[in-house]
């Protein structure tokens, strides 16, 4: 089994979630937005078929993203105006892919139902299912499937009032695999420049300290999926500062009002509330960073990170 992904360390319950599919388990990944669920599938997918990440070939999962209008088509099927396409759980489960539901809990409760019988035979050797043509489909013996969601479709919550209450039968397939996925400071710090992740973690622990709930009550937490938006245009400023090539091998170019990494935090700022955004800002002192975060010493550092990361 190919294990070609730097942060696998810094990723808990990878493992376990690998153990959980090669023995026919489904598994459900639960957590707030932005907390990279779907990307730890995703890679999940490439370790399981001894895969190195973005080889070119096909990939080896299926994605349906979940939610109100996703229909029985998008799922096993159906004639549509360009003629019969097929669905999503019936190519992962003919060529033996990983299924990913992405916010499984989105979807209406019996469209969601389409899912119990292939659920209950992913452990199944040469279980049939039939696709949206009442054809029968032999199930591919690397078949698996992995859910997410913000709630484990139990209803809606104070953040996610998308999600739907789900049925016990449909929950009752992923039982005894579910894995909460809760922010790791310890992989956004691999992942993330030490400039940029250093005032992430500040913003996040004051948001948190002002409001006094978890992660997943709390609103405008700062995500792994936020701070990664933000250091592109971190990336993309410094890149311009300093005169480094792009790992394409090409210069870039310094633009009038190009987007920097103050643009992305202040763009991040501006959906709060203003008091609070201006009560978070002076708390982690976003001035000093705004005036530092260019600096020589702050440069040299940017250039040996960029230079380490390329290779």
């Amino acid at each position: 089994m190919r294990l070609d992904i730097p942060e696998i360390k810094q990723i808990p319950n990878f493992m376990k979630i690998l153990d959980d599919l090669s023995v026919g388990n489904n598994v459900f990944l639960v957590g707030s937005a932005g907390t990279g669920k779907t990307t730890l599938g995703e890679k999940v997918a490439y370790a399981l078929f001894d895969r190195k990440e973005n080889d070119g070939k096909n990939l080896p999962y299926s994605i349906i993203n979940c939610n109100q209008w996703t229909s029985p088509i998008d799922i096993k099927g159906g004639q549509t105006i360009e003629g019969y396409k097929e669905g999503a759980l019936i190519e992962a489960w003919r060529d033996g892919k990983v299924l990913i539901l992405d916010e499984m809990p989105k979807l209406d409760a019996n469209t969601a139902g389409i899912l119990n019988d292939a659920l209950a035979k992913t452990a199944k050797g040469d279980a049939i299912i039939f696709n949206g043509l009442n054809n029968p489909i032999k199930k591919h013996r690397d078949f698996g499937c992995i859910a997410t969601g913000n709630t484990f479709g139990k209803g809606a919550s104070g953040n996610y009032v998308g999600n739907n209450k789900q049925d016990a039968s449909l929950l009752d397939r992923f039982s005894g695999c579910v894995y909460r996925i809760g922010f790791n400071e310890t992989l956004e710090r691999q992942l993330i420049y030490p400039a940029v992740v250093e005032m992430c973690l500040k913003i996040r622990k004051a948001i948190l300290q002002d409001e006094g709930k978890d992660d997943d009550d709390t609103e405008d937490i700062m995500t792994l999926r936020t701070m990664l938006n933000i250091q592109r245009a971190y990336e993309l400023e410094m890149l311009r500062e300093t005169g480094l090539k792009h790992h394409r091998g090409k210069p870039v170019r310094k633009m009038i009002n190009g987007k920097t990494a103050k643009d992305a935090f202040e763009s991040y700022f501006l959906v709060m509330n203003r008091d609070k955004a201006n009560k978070i800002k002076e708390q982690v002192d976003m001035e000093s960073f705004y005036n530092s975060y260019r600096g020589k010493n702050e440069k040299d550092e940017f250039i040996e990170e960029y230079k380490r990361r390329i290779g």
